[in-house]
């Protein structure tokens, strides 16, 4: 029998699809098209190799891994990958195979930066993949001496450097190497060193105490590595204040601010020591002895007096305080000079950081600066306290970036130091923008852009008037850095030249190593600034003529009236030829000018 034709192509179309269908079908069978047979399993396991520390540098003993089949039998053949995971250094190669009894290795050698490498070892799909590898890489031995800190500082003579000469001793990769002895010698100014050899710690680094010598000049320390390299470390040693009496006063609360005025000084509190910061301290000056304490004032309900200060007249007391329900202003008439009597109090809920006083058309102001949130200008009208009143004149909102610290007032104008935020200048009552201590006009504030903010933590200033020159030019405003209690601060004098209020300009700084600006005052029928320097103790600067630049070569003198470890000066304050400072550590000092 024929086959029809018009059959005859579907059959074999049929057939064609029938062929391609099995094919796949056995395509699928065979994993996908994967030639290389069913997938492979096992683990994976360290051997040996981990944990080894060496020289920088240095060709380690090899990493070394096993690897079994599923059945716990050694696999041959098998493919370890191999990869650096942190630490530098090379590895010989990128993988290895497994031997006939499972183990596969690869050899690493360290960076030449010490501390820690990590390798990793792998198999796709294995159990116990990836396997990890720490080396440790150690320095080589000593080939270099630097000088790390402490060069190129400046102190009384006689008295230790703030900041330890400290070198740091490197291998040929620059990595501490520690303990090397190094030697300390002495090569100009006499004074002398702790000992005469320090060991380098684990970085690297060793110090050195060093007292400089008698005379004011160039102090100069050789630090010697064996196989004879040295760095020299110079520092100047300047004139010193006498230290005439106090001291050693306070001992029950961390003294803060001070103010001298008809032969009395008084001193706020602050914090919390044995007790609260709540404490007015009176004390009765001499100038040829200590200040003797006469009276205190307890104010409750408050933990730091914060700010205080004499009215022109003497016939104010003001302090400003902080936390407790209490915190606010407080306003004592002083009857007679010493004697104070409570008159007048306003309450803030924020608290009161600081307060200025200024006589302003006849009338008594304090310029406070209120805490965050709300962080602003307070100025308070002093004119009705005897009667119990005091009443706020003007309240401006600066930016909650740190708010306020301080306000100098002078001239009807308000030089308001705004941490973060930078500096604020009002027309306050000097009329020359419409301004009054109801309505304080901004003049310029110099926050923006960052470099304006004369070191970032504007704190404190003063505008000063050269009676020599004429010129009112300068604003020397404090910077406040980080700091710890009695041990540490930070932060420059920076000098603003003012002479446009609109634009101020920053025309030179002056920085003390080791330590930080807080209060300061300004002698200028002499021209010389006192600046207290907490762990610095005291410094006197010349600031006559033109300032320009770094001002380290104005320094004139500096103390630390309590010694080292017993130093932390909040303020100063020159009255009937003294030099008085208050500590927080260690209380009220009297100091001979140099």
């Amino acid at each position: 029998m024929g086959i029809d034709a018009s059959v005859r192509p579907r059959v074999r179309l049929a057939g064609r699809r029938l062929v391609l269908g099995l094919a796949t079908i056995a395509g699928l069978a065979c994993g996908g098209g994967d030639t290389g047979g069913p997938r492979e399993t096992g683990t994976i396991a360290p051997l040996s190799g981990d944990a080894q520390t060496a020289t920088v540098g240095t060709t380690l003993q090899p990493y070394r891994v096993l690897v079994t089949d599923p059945q716990g039998q050694p696999r041959a053949d098998a493919k370890v990958s191999w990869s650096l995971k942190s630490g530098g250094g090379v590895l010989a190669a990128g993988s290895s195979q497994t031997d006939a009894s499972g183990i596969a290795e690869i050899t690493s050698t360290l960076g030449t930066l010490a501390g820690a490498q990590a390798v990793q070892a792998s198999i796709q799909g294995y159990s116990g993949s990836p396997v990890g590898f720490a080396s440790t890489g150690t320095a080589g031995p000593p080939a270099g001496l630097t000088k790390l800190n402490g060069d190129n500082q400046t102190t009384s003579r006689a008295q230790a450097v703030l900041i330890p000469p400290t070198v740091l001793v490197t291998d040929a990769y620059g990595n501490g190497v520690g303990g090397v002895t190094i030697g300390w010698a002495v090569q100009a100014g006499g004074g002398s060193v702790g000992a005469p050899t320090s060991v380098s710690g684990p970085s690297g680094a060793a110090a050195i105490a060093w007292t400089l010598g008698a005379t004011p000049g160039t102090n100069l320390l050789a630090a010697t590595l064996p196989g004879d390299t040295t760095v020299t470390f110079a520092a100047l040693g300047v004139a010193a204040f006498s230290v005439d009496g106090g001291g050693n006063n306070v001992s029950d609360r961390y003294t803060s601010d001070l103010w001298v005025a008809d032969g009395y000084a008084y001193t706020g509190t602050w914090g919390f020591r044995g007790a609260f910061g709540n404490a007015v301290k009176i004390w009765q000056l001499d100038p040829g002895g200590a200040p003797v304490l006469t009276d205190s004032i307890i104010t409750p309900g408050i933990s730091t007096v914060s700010d205080l200060e004499v009215s022109p007249d003497g016939q104010w007391l003001v302090f400003t305080s902080e936390g407790g329900a209490n915190r606010g202003i407080h306003a004592y008439e002083l009857t007679s000079p010493g004697v104070a009597v409570s008159r007048a109090a306003l309450g803030n809920t924020n608290g009161l950081h600081t307060g200025t006083l200024a006589v302003i058309g006849g009338t008594l102001y304090a310029f406070a600066a209120q805490d965050p949130p709300g962080c602003a200008l307070k100025i308070y009208d002093l004119s009705a306290a005897a009667s119990g009143t005091i009443s706020v004149a003007s309240s401006t909102t600066i930016p909650d970036n740190y708010c306020i610290h301080d306000t100098f007032v002078r001239d009807g104008y308000a030089f308001v130091f705004a941490w973060d935020e930078g500096l604020y200048i009002y027309d306050v009552g000097n009329g020359s923008h419409g301004g009054s201590p109801a309505n304080p006009v901004e003049i310029s504030k110099t926050g923006s852009p960052s470099n304006l903010k004369f070191g970032g933590e504007t704190h404190n200033g003063w505008w000063f008037h050269n009676p020599v020159s004429g010129e009112q030019k300068y604003l020397f405003i404090g910077e406040e850095g980080p700091g710890a209690v009695g041990s540490s601060s930070s932060g420059d004098i920076h000098v603003v030249d003012v002479s446009d209020f609109a634009h101020p300009v920053e025309v030179a700084s002056f920085r003390l190593a080791g330590a930080g600006t807080h209060n300061f005052w300004v002698d200028e029928p002499n021209q010389r600034l006192y600046a207290a320097y907490y762990n610095g103790g005291v410094v006197a600067l010349d600031i006559s003529g033109v300032l320009a630049g770094n001002l380290s070569n104005r320094i004139v003198a500096q103390v630390r009236p309590g010694g080292s470890g017993n130093t932390y000066v909040w303020g100063v304050m020159l009255y009937g030829g003294s030099l008085y400072a208050s500590d927080m550590i260690s209380g009220l000092w009297q100091l001979g000018l140099p």
